[in-house]
Parts: C-alpha cells; sequence; structure tokens
C-alpha cells in the first residue's frame, strides 16, 4: 500500500569527517545515491537543499559537523511496520527485533521510514547503526552501536562480540534431519536478477548448518503438503546465504520471492505490485525466515549471553504460536 502524504517532509544530515571540504554536489552523491548527480543538481538549483539553514547551490563547500537539510514536496512512501522488539540495551549496545518488511537501510522508494531511521527517533539518537545486515523482509535479531565509535572498532571485528547467529526458516517438503552445506556462492553477472546468490565452484566458500525442528502438515496460501521448520546457523556470513543455501538444496524458503519459483515473483514485483494471488502462490506475503538467536559476548562481560527475538512474522507466529 501507498501512503499518500501530501505535505512538505524535512531530511537533515551532518556532514561527516570525510566529506570536509567537499562541494556539496559530491557529498550528496556519494552518500545519498537513491538520486542521481544530475538529480541532486536539479534538487539543489530548485532550492530543495540548504546549508546551515542559507540557500545552497551546487557550489557550496561543507565542512565536517555542518547541516544539510533536503526538503521534499508532497512526500509519499510505501508504508512498512515501524513497531519493533527491544532486547538489549546498554550504553555501547542496542539489540532490537525487526519487523519483516522493513528495510534497515534506504532503498530508491524508502528513506524516513527505514529501520534505522524508524530507532533512531525511537531512541533520540542519531549515531545508532547496524552492524551487520538482515533483509528487509527477515524478521529478528539486529545489532546496533549506540555510538560512532563503538561502530567503528566492532563494525570490522563483529566476530569477536557476535559468537553466533542462529535462523529459523520455513521451507515446503520435508526437509532432512541435519545438513551441512558448504555450496559456495557468487553472482551472475549474465543473470537477470544481478543481486541473487548462485551455487558456483568460483565462489565465496559458506557454510551453512541446518537442523530439522519440525515437520507438519498444513496449507500456506496457494502451497498445500508437508512443511519443515528448520534451524538455520551461519558459520561464515555471506550475502543471503541462508536463502540460497536453501534453494540449492531444493528447498527455497516460503514466501521467497527471488529465491523460489525461479526468481518470477521478484522481477514482476520490479514492475507492478504483487496481486493477492501472486502472495497466495508464494505461501507468504514476505519470506518466512527469521534472526531467532544470537549468542553475544561483549568486551566487559565474563561470559557469553544468549538473546532470543519473538518479533515473528504474522505468517509465522501463526505455525510457531499456535
Amino acid at each position: 500500500m501507498e501512503i499518500k502524504v501530501n505535505r512538505e517532509m524535512l531530511f537533515e544530515s551532518v556532514v561527516q569527517p570525510e566529506h570536509h571540504g567537499k562541494f556539496l554536489l559530491e557529498s550528496l552523491s556519494a552518500r545519498f545515491t537513491y538520486h542521481s548527480r544530475e538529480e541532486w543538481i536539479s534538487k539543489i538549483e530548485g532550492g530543495f537543499v540548504s546549508l546551515n539553514g542559507l540557500t545552497a547551490s551546487p557550489e557550496s563547500v561543507v565542512s565536517r559537523g555542518d547541516k544539510v537539510t533536503y526538503r521534499v514536496e508532497n512526500y509519499s512512501e510505501p508504508e512498512v511496520p515501524t513497531h519493533f522488539e527491544t532486547v538489549f540495551e546498554d550504553d555501547d549496545f542496542l539489540l532490537l527485533g525487526k519487523p519483516a518488511g522493513v528495510p534497515v537501510h534506504h532503498t530508491g522508494r524508502i528513506f524516513y521510514n527505514t529501520f534505522t531511521a524508524i530507532a533512531r527517533r525511537a531512541f533520540h539518537n542519531e549515531e545508532l547503526m547496524p552492524l551487520h545486515r538482515i533483509d528487509r523482509d527477515t524478521s529478528g535479531l539486529l545489532l546496533f552501536a549506540q555510538n560512532r565509535d563503538t561502530a567503528s572498532r566492532f563494525q570490522k571485528h563483529l566476530d569477536r562480540i557476535l559468537l553466533k547467529k542462529v535462523y529459523l526458516a520455513v521451507v515446503p517438503g520435508a526437509f532432512p534431519e541435519e545438513v551441512r552445506c558448504e555450496i559456495p556462492l557468487a553472482e551472475k553477472h549474465e543473470s537477470a536478477i544481478k543481486l541473487k546468490m548462485y551455487p558456483s565452484e568460483t565462489g565465496k566458500p559458506c557454510l551453512t548448518l541446518f537442523r530439522r525442528k519440525h515437520l507438519f502438515e498444513g496449507e500456506l496460501g496457494n502451497l498445500y503438503g508437508t512443511f519443515s521448520l528448520v534451524e538455520a546457523e551461519l558459520i561464515t556470513g555471506r550475502k543471503h546465504q541462508i536463502r540460497a543455501h536453501l534453494a540449492a538444496l531444493g528447498f527455497p524458503i516460503v514466501g521467497d520471492r527471488l529465491y523460489s519459483h525461479d526468481g518470477v515473483y521478484y522481477l514482476k514485483m520490479l514492475e507492478a505490485p504483487l496481486t493477492e494471488t501472486d502472495i497466495r502462490n508464494l505461501g507468504s506475503a514476505v519470506q518466512m525466515l527469521h534472526a531467532h538467536r544470537f549468542l553475544i559476548r561483549l568486551p566487559y562481560w565474563k561470559e557469553a549471553r544468549l538473546f532470543e527475538s519473538r518479533e515473528f512474522s504474522p505468517e509465522m507466529k501463526n505455525i510457531l504460536i499456535p
């Protein structure tokens, strides 16, 4: 559903040290790629961008800490869920349960209601930064740094504190009791879907440990028969690793538009919203993948702690919580 908001919206940002001394145009083009360079020129020349409260020009030079404001008229965004679950919080870290259907970072159509922006507004903290990735349609745990210093110290070495990540997925069919999947994955440049990951002998090494938790008979949309609830432990952290591995094993996740049905519904979605029939054919409005449990040991803890998210999508909640 599209929210039609016939009002003016102001988007504010602060110039970071690495952009000190650059032209405003170059800084905006590098940081906010939802507009092309030419589009940013048009926005600036149209008076929609100000620098420290004054109307800017493409030749304006920015300094560290400058406040850039971008004004958008008749602003609209697709509707996304804005609720979340607070799992853990201290001065350095924040662990949240993200709902399915909201992107972590801005997309071509969502800027104001990214999950990062939602969290920053809720906690009145513009420095909140997610330390890892989670897909828009994946629900569950997401770890944030509370400030830039914490982010810079831990983002590249997250494995030192985030010791284990375990997901839950629902797949059609009877999944084996245990699978150790080491299929290397890579993108295919000749593919019609550039972001999709494929099995490839020259791909990056990957390792996912799968364990079947439950078998059940049922009906999910237009899908009927046997389904499996599968636990997936990420040993490596490649893009789409769980989704691509399950698809390569012949068990694509229910509701996964990209890795089920040969990506037909993903390609269709790029042209127009999916119909109710499309969603029923997929079995779910969002993919049934949930970041369920994280084992975390922060530098000032003696022992690791296990955290769990219950922020399941409605479709998964119907299965997991009768």
